[in-house]
């Protein structure tokens, strides 16, 4: 599981892959791994004997556009598979990721007010917000702030970043660096080596919301997908990895065949295929890669 491949700056949940080590990472995972398809996962791994290769897909979230730069010409030159899970209400804006808009306020933004208060969830919330030069600090407020942000609707959040934007006189459009794809950039990546899948409309934490709106955001994106690119789109991947039983049930609803949680082991004989785990993939050389796709647990 894959989000980014940049060189970035600040990256407080480790999505981003240098691409020189990105290529070294596949470059490995293709010496111990037939790299196949996500949706041919599953039926080879039936047919596969003791002697062939064990297998490995390769998956992206979100939909950034370093993905499209640095991650397609690597995967080109290897020739290795991928699937895309798109976050498709961003596509094509000149909004960052939620997350990313935080990060650059708390994180990257020297000087801010000493205090905070957002009204979130019926209630306010105080934050004293240390000095540039106090990054643990920093640090804990923007986890608290993104933990607050996380569960609510995708309307309230977009409302409280306005009010940090403000508060910060930090300007929130997009940066180059942090960009979402654009829809032509969705389509031109669509080919027979990279296959795009649905990633909700917005990213919210959908166990936090109804199934009403859970169904929605699911089967929507999954159209939005399909528009894009005009080809069929078979998998989906449940935003930070949550899911319910009422989320595994919209899923199958919104008619995907497969979906891709967080969790992080192989998927292993007679797998679940609405909740197929996967190994969260860091900065890492290409031997702590291998020694962690060889033991996830480490």
């Amino acid at each position: 599981m894959y989000h980014r491949v940049a060189d970035i700056p600040v990256d407080p949940w480790g999505l981003a892959v240098q691409p020189v080590r990105f290529e070294k990472q596949i470059t490995r995972l293709k010496h111990s791994r037939r790299v196949v398809h996500l949706h041919e996962l599953l039926d080879l791994e039936r047919s596969r004997t003791p002697s062939e290769k064990p297998l490995a897909a390769v998956t992206f979230d979100d939909g950034y556009h370093d993905v499209y730069l640095n991650a397609r010409p690597i995967l080109q030159r290897l020739d290795c598979p991928m699937t895309l899970f798109v976050t498709t209400e961003i596509i094509g804006t000149a909004r960052e990721f939620w997350w990313d808009a935080l990060a650059r306020v708390l994180l990257e933004t020297e000087y801010l007010p000493d205090s905070l208060t957002l009204h979130v969830g019926g209630k306010d919330c105080h934050w004293r917000v240390p000095p540039f030069s106090n990054l643990q600090g920093r640090d804990r407020v923007f986890r608290e702030i993104w933990g607050a942000l996380r569960v609510l609707p995708h309307q309230a959040q977009r409302q409280l970043l306005t009010k940090i934007g403000i508060w910060s006189s930090c300007d929130l459009s997009a940066r180059e660096m942090h960009r979402a794809m654009t829809a032509q950039e969705v389509r031109n990546i669509s080919d027979d080596l990279i296959t795009i899948g649905a990633h909700t409309l917005t990213h919210p934490t959908l166990p936090a919301h109804s199934a009403d709106i859970q169904l929605r955001e699911i089967a929507d994106s999954r159209r939005a997908c399909e528009e894009i690119t005009g080809t069929a789109v078979r998998a989906f991947a449940y935003p930070f990895g949550d899911h319910s039983d009422v989320t595994v049930r919209a899923v199958r609803e919104a008619g995907f065949d497969l979906a891709c949680t967080v969790d992080a082991r192989s998927v292993g004989h007679n797998p679940a295929p609405l909740t197929l785990p996967r190994i969260y993939v860091g900065n890492w050389e290409a031997d702590e890669f291998q020694m962690r796709i060889e033991d996830p647990s480490l």
